[in-house]
Formats: C-alpha cells, sequence, structure tokens
C-alpha cells in the first residue's frame, strides 16, 4: 500500500460580499432531558490525515473501528469554519421557511420525481400515487450539477449560488475524498483506489451526487458511498446499533455526522456497515422545533459494479460477510439469480422501492404507539398516529 498525501485540507471561503442581506438562523435550543439514549460514537479527526504517520495512523484505526461497528462516525475538523457553516444553515432556512422562493419558484422548480429527476425543490407532501395527497412534513431543495447546468436556480437564491456551490464543492471533492482514502487504507489498497475507481467524476458534484436543503416541520440505509450531516441540536435521528436497539444520535457542536452506504458495506464484502437509521418526532421538549439540514450525499459512478473488490487485502484476509444486513441481502438476491448490477441500476432500483414504500405506507409500534412509516429519500421518516 502506497501513502499518497493530499494536500492540507482547505479551509472553505465564501464570497459574502455586496450581496442582499437574508434572515440568521437561530439555532434551536439543546435538549436538557436526561432520560435520553444516546448512541456513543466514536471522533474522526480528519486534521490528523495531515499529520505525522502517528497521527495518520490513529485516524485510520478510529475509523476502521467506526465503519465495522457502528457505520456512524463524527467528524471534526472538516474545514468549515461554524460562521461559514452558520451562512449555509441561514441560506438552507431562508429557502424553506423565508421567502427565498415564491409560489411559482416552487411550481417551476419542483422535481419530477415520476420520471426519475430529484433536481429542484421538494413540498412537503409524499410523492406516490397515494401519497401525493400525504403531508410528509418534509420539504427539500436538491442542489444538483444540473441545476447550474440547467438554470435551475432561482432568481432570489441566483446572488448565493456561487456560495451553494463552493460549499457542495468542499463535501465533496475535500471532505468525501479524504473519507475514500481512509477506507481505501483500511482495506489495504492505494489512497486514491476509491475515489479513483468508484467515486463519480466529470462535474464538481457529479453524478447522482447532490447538496440538499432540508426543513422537517414540526414534528434506512442510504444507497450511496457516504452522506454527511453537519451535526445540529434537534434530537430526532436515531440509529439502529447491533444489538437491534434503537438510539439516538448525539449533537456534537462543530462536527458533521458521516455513515456509509450500501455500496461500501456491498464493494467491502459486508466487513463495513451501512447503518440502518430513520428521523422520528423530537423528543418532548424540542417538538415545537423544525429540524433544519444541511446534507451532502455523495453517490458512486453510475458504472461501478455493485461487488466486493475482490482483490482488496482486507477482503482476502477476513473473507466476505455473508450474515451482514445490507450485504447478506445483496448475495442472495445474486445466488437467487439476479445479474450483478452498475450502480446506476441499482439506484435507479432502490428509487422505485422507495415509491412502492410511499404508495404502500405501513403501521409500526414505537414504544407501544402506533406511528406511520414513510421511506423519504433512503431515511425511514415515522410519524405517531
Amino acid at each position: 500500500m502506497t501513502i499518497q498525501p493530499l494536500p492540507p485540507m482547505p479551509q472553505l471561503k465564501l464570497n459574502t460580499e455586496g450581496k442582499p442581506a437574508i434572515p440568521s438562523w437561530v439555532a434551536p435550543p439543546e435538549t436538557k432531558l436526561d432520560d435520553i439514549q444516546w448512541q456513543p460514537l466514536r471522533t474522526l479527526d480528519l486534521a490528523l490525515l495531515d499529520g505525522t504517520p502517528e497521527q495518520q495512523k490513529e485516524c485510520q484505526e478510529t475509523f476502521a473501528a467506526a465503519v465495522k461497528n457502528e457505520g456512524f462516525v463524527l467528524i471534526k475538523n472538516f474545514g468549515v469554519a461554524p460562521a461559514v457553516m452558520q451562512r449555509m444553515y441561514d441560506l438552507a432556512n431562508w429557502t424553506l421557511n423565508g421567502d427565498a422562493l415564491s409560489e411559482e419558484d416552487k411550481k417551476k422548480y419542483e422535481w419530477d420525481f415520476d420520471n426519475g429527476n430529484w433536481a429542484g425543490y421538494k413540498p412537503p407532501i409524499g410523492w406516490s400515487e397515494r401519497g401525493k395527497a400525504q403531508p410528509d412534513f418534509m420539504e427539500f431543495y436538491n442542489w444538483y450539477g444540473e441545476c447550474w447546468d440547467k438554470d435551475m436556480i432561482p432568481p432570489k437564491l441566483r446572488p448565493f449560488e456561487d456560495e451553494i456551490r463552493a460549499y457542495a464543492s468542499h463535501m465533496y471533492n475535500d471532505v468525501s475524498r479524504r473519507v475514500l482514502v481512509i477506507l481505501s487504507r483500511i482495506l489495504g489498497l492505494e489512497d486514491n483506489y476509491l475515489w479513483d475507481n468508484v467515486a463519480a467524476k466529470g462535474h464538481f458534484l457529479p453524478g447522482s451526487c447532490y447538496c440538499r436543503f432540508q426543513a422537517v416541520h414540526s414534528v434506512p440505509e442510504n444507497h450511496g458511498v457516504c452522506t454527511l450531516i453537519p451535526s445540529q441540536p434537534i434530537t430526532c435521528l436515531q440509529m439502529c446499533g447491533a444489538d437491534g436497539v434503537w438510539r439516538y444520535v448525539p449533537y456534537v457542536k462543530d462536527t458533521v455526522v458521516a455513515n456509509l452506504g450500501d455500496v461500501m458495506e456491498v464493494a467491502s464484502g459486508g466487513i463495513f456497515k451501512a447503518t440502518r437509521h430513520r428521523v422520528i418526532k423530537p423528543v418532548a421538549d424540542q417538538q415545537d422545533y423544525e429540524r433544519v439540514s444541511v446534507i451532502s450525499f455523495n453517490h458512486a459512478d453510475p458504472d461501478f459494479p455493485m461487488e466486493p473488490i475482490w482483490h482488496a487485502p482486507l477482503i482476502k484476509e477476513q473473507g466476505v460477510q455473508k450474515d451482514s444486513q445490507v450485504y447478506g441481502a445483496f448475495l442472495k438476491a445474486i445466488e437467487g439469480g439476479m445479474q450483478t448490477p452498475k450502480f446506476g441500476d441499482w439506484k435507479k432500483f432502490r428509487n422505485l422501492g422507495t415509491q412502492a414504500l410511499q404508495s404502500a405506507q405501513k403501521t409500526v409500534m414505537i414504544n407501544g404507539k402506533p406511528h406511520t412509516e414513510n421511506d423519504v429519500g433512503g431515511v425511514k421518516v415515522y410519524r405517531e398516529i
């Protein structure tokens, strides 16, 4: 394995000079409840990747333990200062809760889910034949590369498009790339193997990668490579631990919550975990607040074959994990006659599954109370009936 050092992590700079004033997003207060069952998570310091060999080894060991066990990790020192992150929250909140989008804009730039186009604005209703008439309380604007290529930027947001683009590019080309370097090392591969052979290319935000402004009003594995969500105070994101118990993901200021998707569990032969997670009603003392998020979804090249990287030394040493949740189910489908799909086809299949889940909305019991279950963009959302 050859270590190919990257340049130091760049610090994201945004050009805010001479632009219209926008409202400031005020972070909701943290929960004061003391009976919450939190999921312990490890913290990955990305600055160590620019450090000594010993520090880089520490970075790799921390991440290896996280992806083999929890599938979630907190990342700090990811090149986005608190003031820059605040600016992105300002823009996200203004877009979805302010006057950045007119009713005409919402119709003009609405996503076309039925035809497979997720770019643009999603209103806070479901999108299947049944779900279109039902509120799902989740509103978002998906920023794909094509938003810039096809003039899908609403008028009031155009003065800020360079800032949104800079953030989206940084999270993919700088942060996600470093995550893939560490994963490559864990697998025993060359530093750039996953970036060169798995990650999508050809654009500052290529293929099906995108950045999302999201608001969950008053109130699941992902299918890509990894998802990056800046940690924020509303307590409603849960992950399912190895023991099958659902626990809350903690808020840790100035970190990003990262979790792996289907691609990395399959590519690692089940050694890395794509952990189930869900969004539920906020805890009791936060139910009057909205969860505003800025999420980066990082996907594979559409031609990447969904199979283990058989020549990876770690897979040769440990073998594939046939009992892992995602890879195990995937392996059974292959053994049952399914042809090995490319990621682009797999993503379409998963999206159709998402639509089917919306059509077949079901009721589940959580803590003894009935909840509706919907799959929204790859995350299960539960709402008490």
